[in-house]
């Protein structure tokens, strides 16, 4: 006679802050790590990650990083360690180079690079202006070029862009750095092939990268201050300092110019003076935002007043008590969603604002409280009690990496076939975990859209495809080279069979999933009662193991899943060798009161998925005699 198996048939999320012996046994509890709950609630392990560039053995962690999408369509991926900003160039004037490439080196602060983006009318570029902690103001364009020959006094490019569409100045500040040589040039920016240049170019070897030198503007705003954070707001410089509580904004014609005239007029500079250190800045639909220490945000609105016919600007600030340690970690840690903002506050907690409205009776939602016990036991502080975590929005995830404890969070959103949303947060990944940005894979300087999230190393000046999965994915990190094993752990909380207080037993154990042939030691282990007391039994399931397989595993194909709600990548799909399988454990009847499985691997080229588990569970017929006083 078939027996009655009583089964968690779907996974709903990862929590660590109810007590897991008393908390819906479909949720996945501490322990976990290293898998991923997709959206059809199946819980799998994690996708690998392959390496962007080449291997650097240099113990010099990446502190920042972003991609810049200039005004001429290219995208500029960069990463900042130790002195250095590195730009990754793919394939640049039809030349493959597929490595990351000096922009400058020579910062002597320990501060993060950060950057803003500022349209400058008379190069008819967006610039990019930078902040190191000093009192310069630091602009790159984002020219890059590959050159075809040099002679004494001339360069030519490759390709059919003139150095001018590549973006190269024609105005001022005409220098290149090819293979760390500065070059001047006089003319021939409206061409392929540059004049005057001086020293001598000739022994460049062909097909090398020039780049446009990076200007230092000394001194600004103004002399012996420390620019820490930085914003671009309507075409305005707004910059902030960890140490002073003012807050320059720049007149939108000349991001240098922070003089404030009295009146001032739309779009002149301003200063701000707060109450205390600028933290982070944002923006929410037409109102700025600057978070101050620790517990205070401003909101700053400009408005427009007719003053005898001249038409004046005002600046009105206006403080928002955002509760104790509500205020933002740090500038990195500010997430923008569309018409939202998340952020990590002081606490530390994962807070949202979700409309302008919000504004006026602030009091950020809290989203992280169902793992309140892992944020709260992070170390999110460098060993200068600096912030150190990293926050990005993509494909309806928010990811939070915490470089001290090389770990990466992440919350997703679903909305249902009913338009309702709802979220759940993954278990832990343990990763290299630094900065996240979302770099292109496509060719030229990256023009396509083949955006995918990339994680750079919290140890090396490394940087990775994250969850490189999909049909052909890999299911071991850094796969062509050191192949490091990805230690995959899904924990059930505790199941009572809704009979807490009574005993109960089985003899089998039904799992239902998927596997790769070269998955043949995925463990289940069964804890019977809290922590194993009463005993504690592993079992292993065979991938290659004919006799419990079925067929091919599930694939979402793109014409099955809503891109507005399924993330790509590799997050979906199994391996192309994946099969479904079906088993049943037969075990000694053990009486217990409650029960926790968990599945785990820990090697290389291991891939499962838990569609369904659970017990042929019956009443027991002894009673508990021994517990009684």
């Amino acid at each position: 006679m078939s027996k009655n198996f009583i089964l968690a048939e779907e996974t709903l999320g990862y929590v660590t802050s109810t007590e897991p012996s008393n908390t819906d046994f479909r949720l996945l509890v501490g322990g976990s790590k290293n898998v991923l709950i997709d959206f059809q609630k199946k819980v799998k392990t994690r996708s690998g990650y392959t390496r962007l560039g080449a291997a650097n053995s240099s113990l010099t962690q990446v502190r920042n990083a972003w991609t810049w999408k200039s005004s001429t369509g290219t995208k500029l991926p960069q990463r900042f360690y130790d002195d250095e900003l590195e730009v990754y160039l793919r394939e640049i004037d039809g030349i493959a180079l597929n490595a990351w490439y000096r922009v400058m080196n020579g910062w002597t602060t320990t501060e993060r690079l950060r950057p803003a983006t500022i349209y400058d009318a008379t190069e008819d570029l967006d610039f990019q202006i930078m902040v190191n902690g000093d009192d310069k103001l630091y602009r790159w364009n984002g020219a890059v070029a590959t050159i075809k020959s040099a002679t004494a006094n001339t360069i030519t490019k490759n390709g059919t862009d003139t150095w001018a569409q590549s973006r190269f100045y024609v105005n001022a500040n005409m220098v290149v750095i090819i293979d760390g040589t500065d070059y001047t040039y006089t003319g021939g920016h409206g061409t392929t092939t540059l004049t005057g240049v001086t020293p001598d170019p000739s022994s460049e070897a062909a097909n090398s990268v020039a780049i446009q030198k990076v200007v230092t503007n000394d001194n600004e705003p103004e002399d012996a201050r420390n620019n820490h954070t930085i914003y671009d707001f309507e075409n305005q410089l707004v910059v902030g300092s960890e140490d002073s509580e003012e807050v320059f904004i720049s007149a939108n014609n000349d991001y240098t110019d922070f003089s404030v005239p009295s009146p001032r007029t739309t779009g002149e500079a301003a200063l701000l003076t707060l109450d205390d250190p600028t933290s982070a800045i944002t923006s929410l639909g037409s109102m700025l935002l600057i978070f101050s220490g620790q517990s205070t945000m401003f909101k700053n609105e400009f408005n427009q007043v007719d003053v005898g016919g001249t038409l004046v600007e005002t600046l009105r600030v206006k403080r928002l008590d955002i509760g104790v340690n509500q205020g933002a970690l740090s500038q990195e840690c500010v997430i923008p969603i569309g018409n939202a903002i998340a952020y990590l506050s002081y606490e530390v907690a994962l807070r949202i604002i979700e409309s302008p409205e919000d504004m006026e009776r602030l009091n950020p939602a809290t989203f992280s409280n169902p793992i309140k016990p892992d944020f709260d036991s992070e170390d999110w502080f460098d060993s200068n009690e600096k912030p150190d975590a990293y926050g990005l929005w993509y494909k309806n995830t928010i990811y939070i990496s915490v470089p001290q404890s090389s770990r990466l969070y992440m919350l997703n959103f679903i909305e249902d076939a009913d338009g309702k949303l709802f979220r759940y947060w993954n278990p832990p990944m343990t990763l290299p975990a630094g900065p996240l940005s979302i770099i292109d894979s496509g060719s030229g300087v990256d023009k396509s859209n083949g955006e995918k999230l990339h994680l750079h190393s919290n140890a090396v000046p490394e940087t990775y495809l994250l969850f490189d999965g999909g049909s052909d994915g890999h299911y071991t990190d850094i796969p062509t080279a050191d192949k490091l094993p990805i230690d995959a752990k899904a924990v059930f909380a505790y199941n009572n069979y809704d009979k807490r207080a009574r005993l109960k037993n089985f003899d089998e154990y039904y799992i239902e999933g998927e596997i790769t042939p070269s998955t043949t030691d995925l463990a289940l282990t069964l804890s019977y009662d809290f922590e194993g007391v009463t005993q504690k039994i592993e079992r292993e399931i065979d991938g290659s193991n004919d006799d419990i397989l079925e067929g091919a595993a599930s694939f979402n194909s793109l014409a099955q899943q809503s891109l507005a709600v399924n993330p790509l990548g590799g997050l979906l799909n199994p391996p192309s060798d994946a099969k479904k399988f079906r088993a049943i454990m037969e075990l000694a009847k053990e009486d217990f009161f409650e029960i926790q499985a968990s599945f785990s691997t820990n090697d290389v080229d291991k891939y499962w998925a838990i569609i369904s588990h659970g017990a042929s569970v019956q009443l027991s017929r002894r009673k508990p005699t021994n517990i009684k006083l």
